[in-house]
């Protein structure tokens, strides 16, 4: 009996990890099934393990710097003549030993001819700041908007056109919307919420914000350019 007791704590222990893989592999493929059918509802085709070639298309972005052991799943996509809208969650880890944890982000990927956009990141002011070190590039601010850049960390090489792309028009459209997070270079722009993997249900939401910001860089960028952009 005082064997049985012993060892209670222990079963207990196995007991709730088993319970709570169960639980998560259970809520991963509730998730999985969601995002299944809201592809469908989209008219848009749904990779629950992954597409060929879009880390590789992913490489230098800092949301795929940050950390190590990234995973894309539940790939979300769409083709036109105009943009490839690819929707993803980002799995990677953080830290080491004890302080090793796993991050969940859900990725809105356009790539499109309409972009020319020099590379830069844009996020509330903590959210890179954890990877900027290795970048090693200052925050660029805006003395005519104090506003602006008090709230968002904008970095990237080419400052003259990094200026130029966040004229009043972009920065206004930030404004108000707290962890937004946006990445750009060439033709590409990732967008998201900071540190948050959007539920099924809201991705809509943030799909419309994300084409919103589509379609001002494509205008803003698309005219006479002395900047580099």
């Amino acid at each position: 009996m005082g064997f049985i007791f012993s060892i209670l704590p222990i079963l207990i222990v196995a007991t709730l990890i088993v319970l709570a893989v169960l639980l998560g592999k259970h809520f991963e493929t509730k998730r999985k099934e969601s995002l299944q059918k809201l592809a469908a509802d989209l008219g848009l085709e749904f990779f629950p393990l992954g597409i060929p070639d879009l880390m590789r298309a992913l490489r230098g972005f800092r949301i795929v710097s940050a950390g190590d052991s990234h995973t894309l799943s539940n790939i979300i996509r769409g083709i036109t003549d105009e943009v490839e809208l690819t929707i993803f969650d980002l799995t990677y880890s953080t830290g080491s030993g004890k302080s090793r944890s796993t991050q969940r982000q859900t990725v809105i990927r356009f790539a499109s001819g309409q972009l020319r956009l020099p590379e830069f990141a844009v996020s509330p002011e903590w959210f890179f700041q954890k990877i900027a070190k290795l970048f090693g590039m200052k925050d660029i601010n805006f003395a005519e908007d104090p506003t602006f850049s008090s709230a968002f960390l904008l970095q990237g090489a080419n400052e003259p056109a990094i200026r130029q792309l966040f004229g009043p028009e972009v920065r206004a459209w930030f404004a108000g919307r707290a962890g937004v997070t946006a990445e750009g270079r060439g033709g590409q722009l990732l967008f998201f919420r900071a540190d948050q993997r959007v539920s099924p249900d809201k991705i809509p939401a943030l799909l419309d914000e994300g084409f919103q910001l589509f379609k001002l860089l494509a205008v803003v960028t698309s005219g006479p350019n002395e900047a580099g952009v």
